[in-house]
């Protein structure tokens, strides 16, 4: 079964679909198509590299945040920093800073973006349920 959607995107997405594509339905719905299978291959890559604590912070300093496509991958380490410094995270989840941003800062774009993709999911699921964040994490662990 198919579902219909419109998206609207910014004239530099519409250039990358136009070039790469033999139109730009067809990219678009590649594109659209293809990220979830991407997303799941994301985190079996990152699976290993970070403690519960570490994910249960990263999931904390995503609560509230938004999301945006053009820097995505990119301020992972500045907002987890902000979070550690603004608000303890670090210290709330038991996490050693300097060991946890060396490794973040050694993700690749795509990699960072998943994680942060996947920690702001988080609050989009029944998130208050009892273990509902050990629940979370455990694929990643």
């Amino acid at each position: 079964m198919t579902k219909n959607l419109g998206p609207r995107i910014d004239d530099s997405s519409y250039a990358f679909l136009d070039r790469t594509f033999d139109n730009t339905h067809q990219g678009a719905r590649f594109v659209l198509e293809a990220f979830p299978t991407l997303y799941q291959h994301g985190l079996r890559e990152i699976r290993g590299r970070f403690s519960a604590g570490e994910l249960k912070l990263l999931i904390d300093s995503y609560n509230g945040t938004g999301l945006t496509a053009q820097i995505a991958g990119q301020v992972l380490v500045g907002h987890v920093e902000d979070a550690m410094s603004l608000d303890a995270l670090d210290s709330k989840w038991g996490v050693q800073a300097g060991d946890f941003l060396a490794r973040l800062r050694s993700l690749t774009s795509f990699h960072a973006a998943t994680l942060e993709l996947w920690a702001t999911a988080f609050w989009h699921t029944d998130y208050d349920a009892p273990g509902s964040m050990e629940r979370y994490i455990a694929p990643l662990l």
